[in-house]
């Protein structure tokens, strides 16, 4: 399992987020101050406060294929 913060103040990061979280074979979670929720749930992420940085974790070995071929989707998001 890994970590990373990100930002996803747009309509566009949080589409993009959700379509590599729910491609991707492992779970991803969004932890803001108060919540935490599914990335592959857009309703999820429409629900917390997005303007500051947020955390991400993936259950997933950080140098796995998949876990990389993620990470290069959301690597603009990374704070």
């Amino acid at each position: 399992m890994f970590t990373r913060r990100i930002t996803i103040d747009t309509v566009d990061k949080v589409q993009n987020l959700v379509g590599a979280a729910t491609a991707a074979p492992f779970e991803v979670n969004v932890i803001d101050e108060k919540f935490t929720v599914n990335a592959k749930s857009i309703m999820g992420l429409f629900s917390i406060d997005r303007r500051d940085p947020v955390t991400i974790t993936v259950n997933a070995d950080d140098n796995s294929l998949e876990a990389k071929e993620f990470l290069d989707v959301i690597d603009d998001y990374i704070v």
